[in-house]
């Protein structure tokens, strides 16, 4: 039995050990508002130009989020250079106006694909800088963003 335990326990670790690396980092609203002026930065280092990383972004807002969905503004930028400029749109509620993503009380969470299976020519570090692409000046009810690299 003893024997069966440790191995049980070893098999574990060595899982653990052989999963990828995840890279991720949050950016918290002050007051749940984001203003148009205000840009995001996600810094992040490629060392690996072979593998390919999937990019996402999580996203939570709380109910008196005001809109339907969720436009962003993403340009990513090595060498102080911008190598790649996009316009998002995610889906925060369907056609009824029922909430995606998962959540209690007051706060939704959604789980955004950016870029599925991107690979980088050079190795070094990377920014991400996003902002909203929203009508309005000021987005209510947006309490985090964040992004992950896995």
């Amino acid at each position: 039995m003893r024997t069966l335990t440790y191995a049980i326990i070893i098999l574990f670790l060595i899982l653990l050990c052989s999963c990828k690396q995840k890279s991720i980092d949050v950016h918290t609203f002050p007051n749940n508002v984001w203003n148009k002026e205000d840009s995001i930065v996600f810094a992040f280092n490629i060392n690996d130009t072979i593998a390919s990383y999937d990019l996402s972004f999580f996203f939570r807002n709380k109910l008196d989020y005001q809109y339907r969905n969720l436009f962003l503004l993403v340009e990513l930028v090595y060498a102080e250079q911008i190598l790649n400029t996009e316009t998002l749109e995610y889906s925060i509620t369907n056609k009824y106006g029922q909430w995606l993503g998962r959540g209690l009380g007051n706060m939704k969470d959604n789980y955004l694909m950016f870029n599925k299976n991107r690979t980088f020519k050079k190795s070094g570090d990377y920014k991400i800088i996003i902002r909203h692409g929203m009508r309005n000046h000021q987005l209510i009810g947006v309490n985090k963003l964040g992004f992950k690299i896995k």
